[in-house]
Formats: C-alpha cells, structure tokens, sequence
C-alpha cells in the first residue's frame, strides 16, 4: 500500500481530492485540516507521499515542508496551491519538495491523473533509495566494527579510506593519513616486490594475498598478511585497490596439519573476487542523477549536461535534432566531446567555465545568480551557419558539492542587413516579465503587476517592442509539472531567445517605439520587489514592464546597452 496524507483548510477541496484518491488501488488515504493535526499524525506514523496546499491558515505549506525536513521525515512532498506564483515553486523545490500541482481549473482531471502516475513511480524509486541508504549504514558499521585494517588507496598508494581498526594501527589523524602513502610505510626492499605482483593484477585476476611488512604507529615495522583487490576502469587501468591486513600470529589451523603462511599463500588457489566491505561508490551515470537526466530528456530546447569530469550524462532530443548526433553516440564521452557538433573540433564551451573554474578567461560570460550566460557566437552546424548562445548551471548535491553542470543551447540564423533595411538586434520572452501599461492608470495598475506574465521585450535597428508571446501565455497553460517548472525557471530553458522576424515582432506586439522617439529607458533591478523597464517617448507616454527574475533583468540589461546606451538610466 502506499500511504498519503492530505492537508488542506478547504473541506470541500479536500473531500473531493481524497475521495478521488481513494478510488486508486493500493492507496491508503489519511485527511488533515489543519497544519498542527498533521504534524501530529508525522509523529505517529510514516506517510510515502505527503500532499499540503500553500495557503495553510496556521503555518503555510514552504513552513511545513522546512519543519517536517528538519524532523527528518524524507516522504515525498507535493505541493498544492491555487497561486502560479514562480517564487512559491522555487522556494518548495529549495526546501525539498517533489511536485507541483495547481488546483482548480478546467484541467484540474488531467493534471491529477499526471500526479497519481507521478505517485506510482516515485514512491518505488524512493523506497529503493532508502533501503540503498540503509544497507549503506549497514556496510559502514561492519567496517567500522571489524578487527581487520581496511583501506582503500589509489594505484600510486595514497589514501582514500581508512577503517577505524587502520587508523588505530597507524595511529594518525585521518587528515593526516589521507596525504600519506600506503607504499611509502613498506620497506624499501619488499615494496619493489610488492608493487612487481600488483602489476600482474588485472579485471579477469583482480586478487592477491601476500605477508609483508609495514610501518605500524610506532615507526617499527610489523608483518601483515594483506589482501589486495584491484579495481579497473573500462580501458583496463587501476583506479583503486582495496587492501585488508590482518596478524595471523594467532591462527590455529583445524582439521589439517599447521603449514607456514607463505607455504599457504603461494598454494591457495586463485579467488574469486570478493563482494567490497563497504557499499560501493555509485557509478556515474544517469541512473544515479535522480529525475535530472529524464527532466533534460522532456524539454524541447537543445540541452546536454556533463558531469564534474566532463563526461556527457544527458544529451537530449532537441540536440540530437540540431546537430544530427544521437545521444547513444555521445553519453559517456569527455574530453570536450560536446563541443566538436558545433566548433567542428574538441573546445572550451561555457559549461567549462562551470566544472572547470580555472579552464580559461572566460572572457564574455556574465552570471546572474547561479546561471551563466555566454556571448553569441558565430559557429557552422552540419554546414550551415549559426548563431549560437550558451546558457549553463551548475547543479549541486545535497552537501553542496558540484556534480554536475547544464547547458541550454539557443540558436539562430545570421540576418544580412541591406543598406537602410531595420535589422534584428534580440530579445527575450518570459512568465516572469509582466505589463502595466502606458500612462498614469497603466502605472498605478503596474504597482501590483499583471496576473500573469509571458511578454517579452525586443529591439531592432530602428524599433523596441514589447511583446506577449503566445508560447508562454500561462493563461492557456494545462498545468505545470513540477520538475519541468523548476528546471524552466532555474536553468530558463523555457525563456525565449529564438530570433524573431519583423513581421512576428509586429503581429505580436502590444506597444512599440520609434528610437528617435525615444527620450529615455529607465531600468531597475529586482531585488526584494519586482525591478521594471520604462520607455519615455517624445510625446510624454510611457510604458513599464515589470521584470520578476534576476536573469530576465541580465538579457534586458544588455539588450538596452546595445539599442540605445546613450538614453539608459540604470537605478
């Protein structure tokens, strides 16, 4: 059965939503109506999926989440509200939320059925997760409660793990251990003949079992029989031994008679690879990046993503479209890989910048919050010339380590401008950039914003539009998933850049100006309250678009620098 509670202060809302769970098979359905009634029933037993709306009376639903997170309760969270709002979205994907639902609507049917099939296949995945954690805790403490010295060291003897039974035999401080040399704490003549046997070692004979000796915490060398295991990499090559020592000065043998060890050692037959003590580190992969891979696989965009070693994990359907390259053909590659589709040869791209700080100048890319924006550039794809513009993020773990990057390609088709004729200069579209309209009541109205968002400001040679772009009218939207949502608004995959005619820009527009008309661009970043844009003209009018999102701002920001500088007034 997979349980779930649901909280909501609106009795019918919540008579309806569990009613309509109910009938699912195999749920098993507990109702609260209010926030201290919930956190009540956390205490007293586990849900898998816990489902809150926002506008709770006593403790709204980000609140609840933080609180039942700081408890230590990992059930599934979804989040329930009637309000499109992209900060309340955010907020609940940075507290540890797992879905987003809209309530209310025409498509309030679909958009359940999508959750309870969301439902079905993350509460198993979730499950294996913790039972993975488990059994890691499991393998931890029989490591750490055996009398054996485990280690694991890289094949050049340096340590990257240490039980508690190696650090009380060599008697240093773990950090200390960590920079220290396996191979260095052998004597000189026995660690040649060591290194010798683990040279024969290969992924088909991984073991060997050896006595030697070695420097223990006093300095003085003591005799050990040791077992190596040798891991490889796919090319063959060591990248890691797991060796356990042991003193068998106390062995007592039983049923046969008491032969010295290396008589024994040289006789025993060949092994077969022992199952690690300790869980095994995770291969890098998608399976091992949660929902990211599959998320970046549904988004129409071109967007691929490496690892922290700049290996390919996602190289989605928009890409393999715009270069021709299947994603079969590319996942696991690094060396810069990814950039020979559009450079025609292995490159730094702006995810470089992201994995690899140090790889270069970086000389052009700007960042807004953890999103990084590089220039245009012009490339050739499958013989075809190109505009290309680069936006990445990294993506971090639980602990706030990098293990990751993304980047989101957009491209375009260079225009040839004739003698006088107006030229595209950019633009962006976006659910965060809102209208207010001209005059003082278009301003008043702006105090608060527009309901919805889905404009986009534009510029040309001669003209500045603003725009309601029709693919990002929230207005007709069936409902957000929430994974799709979050890496729209994180990684703006769903901000539109793509160059627009003249003619789109036209049929699109709901205000335009003449820039010889214009008189002065006034330009304010959000930062606790929405920032805008307002175009003055020659006859007094005025027009403010309100921008909601600090990378919105960024595209507009340098837009305006382009289309007319000397007018631009930034607060």
């Amino acid at each position: 059965m997979i349980s779930i509670l649901c909280i909501d202060a609106e009795p019918l809302f919540l008579d309806a939503f569990t009613q309509r769970l109910e009938r699912e098979p195999g749920f098993s359905i507990v109702s609260a109506s209010t926030v201290a009634e919930a956190l009540e029933l956390i205490n007293t037993q586990y849900f898998d999926v816990i489902i809150s709306d926002y506008a709770m009376p006593d403790m709204d639903g980000i609140t609840l989440l933080q609180e039942i997170r700081a408890r230590g309760c990992q059930s599934i969270f979804i989040m329930v509200t009637a309000k499109r709002l992209a900060h309340i979205a955010i907020d609940a994907l940075n507290t540890g939320a797992d879905y987003y639902l809209q309530k209310g609507g025409a498509e309030a049917g679909p958009e359940i059925t999508k959750l309870i099939e969301f439902i079905r296949k993350r509460v198993p995945e979730r499950r294996a997760e913790q039972e993975l954690t488990e059994w890691g805790r499991f393998y931890q403490s029989a490591i750490e409660n055996h009398t054996d010295i485990i280690c694991r060291i890289g094949p050049d003897g340096s340590f990257r793990f240490a039980s508690e039974s190696g650090l009380h035999f060599f008697r240093r401080p773990y950090e200390e251990l960590l920079k220290t040399s396996f191979f260095s704490l052998l004597p000189d003549d026995e660690r040649q003949v060591v290194l010798l046997r683990l040279q024969n070692l290969s992924a088909i004979k991984p073991d060997i079992l050896m006595e030697h000796s070695i420097a223990g915490g006093d300095g003085k060398p003591v005799v050990l029989q040791w077992s190596y295991h040798g891991f490889f990499t796919g090319t063959g090559a060591v990248s890691e031994y797991q060796v356990s020592g042991r003193d068998t000065g106390g062995l007592v043998s039983i049923g046969s008679p008491k032969q010295p060890v290396a008589a024994r050692t040289s006789a025993a037959p060949a092994r077969a690879s022992p199952a690690p003590a300790v869980a095994p580190a995770p291969q890098e992969g998608p399976a091992d990046w949660g929902g990211l891979v599959e998320t970046i696989q549904s988004l129409d965009n071109p967007v691929f993503a490496v690892d922290k070693k700049g290996v390919i994990i996602a190289w989605n359907k928009g890409l393999e479209e715009l270069t021709g390259i299947s994603a079969s053909s590319m996942i696991g590659k690094g060396n810069y890989e990814y950039s020979v589709p559009f450079y025609g040869k292995p490159k730094l791209m702006l995810i470089d910048h992201i994995i690899r700080p140090s790889a270069g100048s970086g000389t052009g890319i700007k960042k807004a919050g953890d999103t990084y924006i590089g220039d245009v550039e012009h490339i050739t794809i499958r013989g075809k010339p190109m505009l290309l513009w680069g936006k990445g993020s990294p993506v971090y773990d639980a602990k706030g380590s990098l293990i990751a990057a993304i980047e989101a390609i957009t491209v375009g088709e260079p225009q040839k401008e004739m003698a006088g004729q107006e030229g595209y200069l950019g633009g962006i579209s976006s659910i965060t950039l809102k209208v207010s309209g001209e005059g003082l009541g278009g301003a008043i109205a702006g105090a608060i914003g527009s309901s919805t968002g889905g404009y986009g400001v534009y510029a040309t040679t001669r003209r500045l539009f603003v725009i309601q772009n029709p693919d990002l009218n929230a207005e007709s939207s069936k409902g957000v998933q929430f994974s799709s949502f979050m890496m729209d608004e994180l990684f703006g995959t769903t901000v539109d850049t793509r160059q627009k005619s003249i003619h789109e820009l036209e049929d699109q527009e709901i205000y335009s100006a003449e820039k010889a008309d214009i008189t002065k661009i006034e330009l304010k970043k959000p930062v606790l309250l929405s920032g805008f844009l307002t175009i003055s003209t020659k006859d007094r009018g005025s027009f403010r678009i309100y921008i909601d999102h600090k990378k919105a701002y960024t595209h507009i920001e340098q837009l305006m620098k382009s289309f007319l500088p000397e007018m631009l007034h930034i607060e």
